[in-house]
């Protein structure tokens, strides 16, 4: 099972930022937090039996809950953030569609 760590790791290859200076991994991580939310808003089912009350905030070294197969929309949706607040380096574009790749992925379409 992958952490938040691993997530957000995989997501700065994408964001071409390795060496962690343009995304410090708290602003990353807040992104990873908000789409935790939103797959538990329109998958509920990703949490049966678990986070039965309200959602908690991960740390970095929390294991993910949301199924692997589902988790590279995760990145998706931590790159295209990223990426919609990025002033310097701003592709809004790419960024909205990512975030558009998530809900499709996420919910089926």
């Amino acid at each position: 099972m992958a952490t938040y760590q691993n997530l957000i790791d995989d997501a700065r290859v994408f964001l071409k930022d390795a060496d962690k200076v343009r995304y410090p991994d708290a602003q990353l991580l807040s992104y990873a937090n908000e789409v935790t939310a939103e797959c538990k808003r329109v998958r509920p089912d990703f949490f049966l039996g678990t986070y039965t009350t309200a959602l908690a905030t991960f740390a970095l070294t929390d294991t993910c809950p949301i199924p692997i197969e589902y988790q590279h929309h995760l990145k998706d949706y931590i790159v295209g953030r990223a990426e919609l607040v990025d002033d310097e380096y701003a592709n809004e574009t790419r960024g909205a569609a990512l975030i558009i790749k998530f809900k499709n992925g996420i919910t089926g379409l």
